[in-house]
């Protein structure tokens, strides 16, 4: 599961790495390009597990670990294009002029808001909500 303690401590690991200039590969590769795209999570990294913990950067609060994952996630699912709608999604925010790191940002909000609503409760992720989600995110606005 990607938001587990062995992958907290995966992403600490890869985290190192990447300030050490080792290349990476596959997976280790995909979440070392989400880290890049938030330096300013960088020193948060050395934290080890409280980088799985809400900290406030930049006056905003983020969960490094989380927000990261959740990058790696999204990424994943555009490449393999699975669900479908995602690539929709995708590209109906790109030509509304959105950028793409905030059209992911968009994405995995939604992904995240359904994915912790359901763990809390201790029922199943439902793919058919999300991919409903993913397509009144991607609807024209009237």
């Amino acid at each position: 599961m990607l938001f587990d303690r062995d992958n907290q401590w995966r992403f600490t690991t890869i985290a190192k790495k990447r300030r050490q200039g080792i290349p990476l590969e596959g997976e280790e590769a995909l979440i070392a390009e989400a880290m890049d795209l938030h330096p300013e999570l960088d020193p948060l990294w050395d934290l080890g597990e409280l980088s799985a913990t809400p900290q406030e950067v930049n006056g905003t609060v983020v969960n490094p670990f989380i927000h990261t994952a959740l990058h790696v996630l999204i990424e994943k699912q555009l490449s393999d294009k699975s669900p479908p709608e995602i690539v929709e999604t995708l590209d109906a925010l790109l030509r509304r002029g959105i950028d793409r790191h905030e059209t992911v940002h968009a994405i995995a909000s939604v992904y995240a808001d359904l994915y912790f609503t359901t763990f809390r409760r201790g029922q199943h992720f439902e793919e058919t909500t999300y991919i409903e989600m993913l397509k009144q995110l991607a609807a024209p606005i009237e």
